[in-house]
């Protein structure tokens, strides 16, 4: 085509690549002619597939993950690996997987959009953790338990995930769920000067959006503590911090409410924890008290003790 005359933009568009990669190639070209366009040889330690094997292995991810026994069909570094064992009986680690899904196979993630992005989660202004600080102490003072609640939404539509799929061709995950949607909400604590306890973890769902029917689940909260004074620390959401809110709470005597920085979810533990139930395999994990004091230890707050009893570093 360079002898041919044609000029980059056309060569660009039938060959599928960028106006610069084949400008790139045309000066190697006018240099050292066509032999310098040829590939050289890969240098270094042999590849553990060789191009059999990996024709094999392009042949099994195009039959679709569903075919070998998965639930979803998307492709993972994992499921892809064990794909690998059984179709040339050779072991690869995750960075060799992926050297292979993107290199040999051209393969690429694919990750479909969600309509909106929530606010400040880039880019935001240093936290003010002194003042969530100070809120432990006068739970400290007081003998209370402290605890951190948040809400969030679930529904039957699927989870949008990434998948390493091939090139200009984006997974399409079928579904015949609708937009049927419940609200839950969170509550993660643990008592502030005895967390020979361990730390607490208490949900609460209902049909639809909770709006204003909060008040509500501050009245589980306080069953679920029997009655023990609860410092509260949530964010700023505006039915937090309502007429009928405050109103309320000011006739409880064993909580009082605090309230977080601003776009500051990095120092709600719960907030850690909803990716965990929607994203991982948390309800298919045994139940472990290690792991709601992780949540907590991931805050980067600090916990007196520093390291709770089911969370000392040497265990």
């Amino acid at each position: 085509m360079f002898e041919g005359g044609v000029s980059n933009a056309e060569i660009a568009r039938a060959v599928g690549v960028c106006d610069e990669s084949v400008r790139r190639c045309r000066r190697v070209w006018e240099q050292d002619g066509a032999s310098g366009l040829r590939r050289r040889a890969a240098t270094g330690r042999p590849p553990k597939l060789d191009d059999t094997q990996v024709e094999m292995v392009r042949a099994a991810l195009e039959q679709g993950a569903q075919a070998h026994g998965f639930e979803a069909d998307l492709w993972t570094l994992e499921r892809v690996g064990a794909v690998v064992t059984r179709a040339t009986g050779v072991v690869l680690s995750r960075a060799s997987v992926w050297r292979l899904l993107t290199g040999r196979l051209r393969m690429e993630p694919a990750t479909a959009r969600a309509a909106g992005g929530r606010a400040g989660r880039v880019g935001d202004r240093p936290l003010d953790r002194a003042r969530v600080a100070a809120h432990q102490e006068g739970a400290v003072n007081t003998h209370a338990c402290i605890v951190f609640l948040d809400e969030s939404g679930v529904s039957l539509l699927p989870q949008i995930r990434r998948a390493y799929w091939p090139r200009w061709r984006t997974p399409l995950l079928r579904h015949r769920l609708n937009w049927k949607r419940a609200s839950m909400a969170g509550a993660l604590g643990y008592h502030s000067t005895d967390p020979d306890r361990g730390a607490r973890l208490c949900f609460h769902l209902k049909p639809g959006s909770y709006t204003a029917r909060l008040i509500e689940v501050l009245e589980q909260v306080k069953v679920f503590h029997r009655g023990e004074r609860v410092v509260l620390v949530w964010d700023g959401l505006s039915a937090h911090w309502s007429r009928a809110m405050r109103a309320w709470v000011a006739g409880q005597d064993w909580l009082s409410l605090e309230r977080l920085p601003a776009y500051a979810p990095e120092l709600n533990p719960v907030e850690l924890l909803w990716p965990w139930l929607k994203k991982c395999e948390l309800a298919n994990l045994d139940a472990n008290p290690r792991l709601p004091w992780s949540f907590l230890a991931h805050t980067s707050l600090t916990i007196r003790p520093p390291h709770p009893p089911n969370l000392r570093k040497d265990q």
